[in-house]
């Protein structure tokens, strides 16, 4: 097993396993590949979920919730939309955010 990786055990309802089982054989993944992109997609939906939680309470800014999300300002922007959730901001009050984010990253 290489470095970086370690050993996950789990246990999963029959039907879960068998809906896996099945999934493997038409993707032509082997079931611990499949698991490992199961886990990387759920993972990602979550953090974006929780990136758009934080968000919609307020908790965070638009840019916090972007990293919290782990994603490009851009993609959540395109999320927050897709799920047809408004800005917390005035027009300008996000011109302004958006200005300032993209002002750092032209410096880079």
């Amino acid at each position: 097993m290489p470095k970086n990786n370690s050993r996950v055990s789990l246990l999963l309802p029959k039907k879960l396993q068998d809906e896996i089982s099945d999934l493997a054989a038409a993707s032509g993944d082997d079931r611990s590949t499949l698991m490992r992109k199961l886990m990387q997609k759920g993972l990602e939906d979550l953090k974006l979920d929780s990136g758009i939680d934080h968000y919609v309470k307020g908790k965070t800014s638009l840019e916090k919730s972007a990293q919290i999300a782990g994603v490009s300002l851009w993609r959540f922007l395109e999320e927050l939309s897709n799920r047809k959730i408004g800005l917390r901001y005035k027009l300008e009050d996000a011109r302004e955010e958006i200005s300032r984010i993209t002002s750092r990253y032209e410096k880079r």
